[in-house]
């Protein structure tokens, strides 16, 4: 193994890649196994451009011929099906929350093979340091596979190297991306969760995308990111601010007049429930009172309705004002809790609309949203242009890298 230097952290694209590489690997990740004259049809690609891209990246260890079997072509010898390599280039993907944090390694096949979710520590040092070892921790389950690259998600506004400022944790200019390339020894991208979880969608969604897509999340904290024709907007002033945003009256909750993340998000539902004396100290406890018979019952139901209400208002303003086609609900918030979806579509429909309203669905990532922006930050680069990462600074995830235990960042908070 070489000692190299790990490549300077970046920002994620968030787009579907028209790099020919990056082109082949969706087609042989969504439709594996596959021919290489599948491949070329549905790309687009000439015949001679998927085979120097499948060749490039069988070299590289992203995909190989399928064992045993081989496609019957109309004319000419059969040729080996292609599918992703299972001994592939893995990455890490992590996503900062306010009270917990998950850790995640993944692969080329979008698919998360092992996770860890863990409470945030409350300095950026000690966060990166616990995150860190507890990455090398699961990569231990995966020796022999390179480790390619790393990602971070989180609730925060991202500026240039993948530094955050963070409001709710109360961290400023604090550079994640250096930190955790440096402790784990191979790049990392850093971006907001709610842009991320769109790009999940791009990520693991349909094979090919075009249209407007809005995505809605809800939980601790309350965004919204917008897709176009398979890219995702990432405005450079940072991620759209919902805070101040009208969601009407809602008597069950605890308005304080500090806008709509104080008064809908897990918190504010805690906070509300507590001012209805009931005893629920989260917001599953709150469902499960919800579920329930009797007087506080009803007081838990109406709680969560109106906070779907609130939601759905919020989203009905959105899209009146950016016009998607569709309009993806993601978050505990609306996957937590299906009984409520209904009024969450009737508080959108008290916006009126001009035309068509767009379609509305929930997130089939479902309660592991996090996770999967997390992964969309982590195979950014990868799914972006294969060849341009794995052929430069990639490492083995069991080995020298694994020397690393317990890291230190040497962060100062």
């Amino acid at each position: 193994m070489t000692d190299q230097t790990p490549l300077p952290t970046s920002a994620p694209t968030f787009r579907v890649s028209d790099v020919s590489a990056a082109q082949v690997l969706r087609a042989i990740r969504f439709r594996g196994p596959v021919s290489r004259s599948e491949v070329a049809d549905v790309t687009g690609l000439s015949k001679a451009t998927v085979a120097r891209a499948v060749t490039t990246l069988q070299d590289l260890g992203a995909v190989r011929p399928q064992p045993g079997r081989m496609s019957q072509g109309a004319t000419g010898r059969p040729g080996a099906m292609l599918e992703l390599d299972p001994a592939g280039p893995v990455a890490i993907a992590v996503h900062i929350g306010l009270k917990n944090s998950v850790v995640a390694v993944c692969d080329l096949s979008c698919r998360v093979l092992a996770a860890r979710e863990i409470p945030t520590e409350s300095s950026p040092g000690d966060a990166v340091d616990t995150l860190s070892a507890e990455a090398f921790r699961l990569l231990d389950g995966f020796r022999g596979r390179r480790l390619a690259a790393g990602g971070v998600a989180t609730a925060a506004r991202v500026t240039g190297g993948g530094c955050v400022d963070h409001d709710l944790l109360g961290w400023a200019g604090t550079p994640l991306g250096e930190l955790f390339t440096e402790t784990i020894g191979v790049p990392f991208s850093v971006a907001p969760h709610v842009e991320a979880m769109a790009a999940a969608e791009l990520l693991v969604g349909h094979e090919r995308h075009s249209g407007t897509t809005l995505l809605v999340y809800g939980r601790e904290y309350i965004g919204s990111a917008l897709a176009i024709d398979g890219v995702v907007h990432q405005p450079s002033a940072g991620p759209a601010d919902l805070r101040y945003l009208p969601f009407g009256k809602v008597p069950h909750l605890d308005d304080r007049g500090e806008g709509l993340i104080d008064t809908v998000s897990d918190h504010g539902l805690v906070r509300a429930a507590r001012k209805h004396g009931l005893t629920a100290e989260s917001v599953s406890a709150l469902g499960e009172l919800a579920a329930g018979e009797g007087g506080e019952s009803g007081e838990a139901r109406a709680i969560l309705r109106d906070r779907a209400l609130a939601l759905g208002r919020v989203v009905g303003t959105v899209s009146a004002v950016l016009r998607p086609d569709t309009v993806v609900l993601a978050g505990q918030a609306f996957t937590d809790h299906p009984k409520y979806l209904p009024d969450v579509l009737a508080g959108s429909r008290e916006v009126a609309v001009a035309g068509r309203a767009p379609a509305l669905r929930v997130s089939t990532a479902g309660r592991r949203i996090q996770e999967q922006a997390a992964m969309a930050v982590a195979l950014d680069r990868l799914c972006a242009d294969p060849e341009a990462v794995l052929s430069v600074g990639a490492r083995p995830g069991g080995e020298e890298s694994r020397q690393k235990s317990s890291p230190k960042s040497g962060f100062a908070a």
